[in-house]
């Protein structure tokens, strides 16, 4: 289970080797694929409900735990990412009742899954454009702001864990990442504005 839980903290991939639809969940390694796959979308998912960054990750971890314990049990007719969603809602369900914290209607809760479906699908088919943006613009950080958001977000590292592993303070930690965010979102606005006026441009004829 240890190998597991480090393959579920780690980001998407950006491919497979074999294509998603092909994938059989009751395989451990398919499985593996299956969660460097949809770890992103489900921890969207998940950010969505809870509305807390850690919290979502802890429920998206739990789920694929719960996933992996019970994937004898899972019917290979069904879309794995829209039975996975089904498993990150009862976690956060269980998150609900204990912490007794606000509960989206029925319809709320149906758009955000909507939402991230859609996602899904533009994902598997192919269309993941600001994907492509933000890797390009990550790799463009200076390599201690890079360092830092790999720790946070991608390693799955809080605060204190990021501070000790980089070997800085946690006051610098949140400092830079508040800077690579704000770089990152420029760089992402700024090349997804060049590719709308490079599609918006007519097609020269020869």
């Amino acid at each position: 289970m240890h190998r597991f839980n480090a393959i579920a903290k780690e980001p998407a991939s950006e491919s497979s080797e074999t294509p998603a639809d092909e994938l059989d969940p009751r395989d451990p390694d398919d499985f593996a694929q299956l969660v460097h796959l949809h770890h992103r979308e489900l921890l969207v998912y998940a950010r969505a409900l809870t509305r807390e960054e850690s919290t979502a990750r802890d429920i998206v971890q739990e789920a694929f735990i719960v996933a992996f314990d019970k994937i004898d049990a899972f019917d290979v007719t069904r879309d794995f990412p829209t039975w996975m969603r089904g498993i990150v809602r009862n976690k956060w369900r269980e998150w609900v009742r204990k912490n007794k914290r606000y509960v989206f209607t029925d319809k709320n809760i149906a758009e955000i899954d909507a939402d991230v479906a859609q996602w899904q699908a533009e994902s598997a088919a192919g269309n993941r454009t600001v994907f492509d943006v933000l890797e390009t613009c990550l790799d463009r950080l200076p390599d201690t702001l890079r360092d830092t958001v790999h720790a946070f977000y991608y390693r799955g590292e809080n605060g204190e864990e990021a501070a000790k592993s980089l070997g800085i303070a946690p006051a610098a930690v949140r400092i830079r990442l508040q800077r690579a965010r704000d770089l990152l979102k420029d760089c992402v606005d700024r090349k997804l504005a060049e590719r709308r006026r490079q599609q918006q441009q007519p097609s020269s004829t020869l």
